[in-house]
């Protein structure tokens, strides 16, 4: 197994967990109570599409030889 190819896994692996991470914190799971409504769901949407965009990077991108 390539290094390159450890390296693509574990960017979709951790991209995947920040995709989790958004969803728990949409949900209010890890946000403290007096955080308001509409931040959590702001910051848990960025973060959700900041993993699914690191994602799709991953995923396409071609690795070097």
């Amino acid at each position: 197994m390539h290094f390159t190819t450890v390296i693509r896994y574990a960017v979709m692996i951790l991209s995947s967990a920040l995709m989790v991470l958004g969803v728990l914190v949409m949900a209010g799971l890890l946000v403290p109570r007096y955080f308001p409504s509409e931040y959590r769901v702001i910051l848990g949407a960025v973060v959700f599409l900041y993993g699914t965009y690191r994602f799709v990077i991953g995923y396409f991108q071609k690795p070097k030889e």
